[in-house]
């Protein structure tokens, strides 16, 4: 929607037109495109209830709201989330954070990394709501979702807290006991930093693989123990360049593996990416 967004003001922009009193400006072309944004627009304002917040690894939180009435997504979506507090720094009240849930679940929920010593207001406004406590979304978007042809085969890359875009896909996946051929590769610095394993490694049976990759492994460790690169995927994917490939973390480990995979013959449509920034 962006995309054509970008076309419709451009090529009003660059026309010569009149219809009656009106003419081709640059003004009429924003006013037309900004009437196409609202048409096309998530519209609903959601307001969630918190009813659970938990640690689930080490720097790691889960929230789980309430929503006040059924809304539609697809997994890997996000929205715009508002939280008023007090003495917002210059970050402000707004984030967006990807939806971890997924559709087929009642509830909504956030995973989200937090350092409590360099942590914006927002997230500790947050990390400080108790139960029963209101929050507000809206804006919903994104196109960080799956291929609609089922049979196409995919390589999923998370570091850190990029994987929640990919336990809302996965556990879509489990629910609606739909088969997909996936290999998840999931990066973290530490075993601690793991989470939701339970439903990654109950995804077999819909076809997902999931390959764990720890940077500092302790000693018996099972899983790959270096930083992935272009052997690794070739030895665990074999049929690496017949794949679309999925990126999701920090942007300058995507931004890393964009580049890796371009370098073991990846075409660049193949590639779709979804950067996780500091809060």
């Amino acid at each position: 929607m962006q995309i054509i967004y970008g076309f419709l003001v451009g090529i009003l922009a660059g026309s010569q037109f009149s219809i009656g009193p009106v003419y081709s400006t640059y003004e009429t072309a924003l006013i037309v495109g900004n009437v196409f944004a609202f048409i096309v627009s998530f519209k609903k304002r959601l307001v969630l209830t918190l009813k659970e917040k938990t640690q689930i690894a080490n720097g790691v939180y889960e929230f789980i709201f309430a929503p006040d009435h059924k809304f539609a997504f697809t997994s890997g979506q996000y929205l715009e989330w508002t939280l008023s507090h007090n003495r917002p720094d210059s970050r402000g009240v707004r984030r967006y954070f990807t939806i971890a849930s997924s559709p087929t679940e009642d509830t909504v929920r956030l995973g989200i990394k937090i350092n409590s010593e360099k942590s914006s207001s927002f997230k500790n406004a947050l990390i400080g709501l108790p139960s029963g406590s209101k929050i507000y979304a809206g804006q919903l978007s994104g196109d960080f979702v799956l291929p609609k042809k089922a049979s196409e085969k995919l390589v999923f890359i998370a570091g850190g807290i990029g994987i929640t875009p990919f336990r809302s896909m996965i556990k879509s996946l489990i629910d609606k006991k739909e088969d997909r051929d996936v290999v998840l590769f999931y990066a973290c610095s530490d075993i601690s930093e793991f989470v939701y394993k339970d439903i990654f490694d109950s995804a077999r049976e819909s076809g997902v693989k999931t390959v764990y990759v720890c940077s500092h492994p302790p000693q018996g460790w099972k899983g790959r123990s270096r930083h992935i690169d272009g052997e690794m995927i070739k030895e665990e994917v074999s049929d690496f360049k017949n794949r679309a490939y999925y990126l999701s973390g920090p942007s300058n480990m995507v931004d890393g593996y964009k580049k890796l995979l371009r370098e073991i013959g990846i075409k660049p449509h193949k590639i779709l990416i979804d950067y996780f920034p500091g809060y």
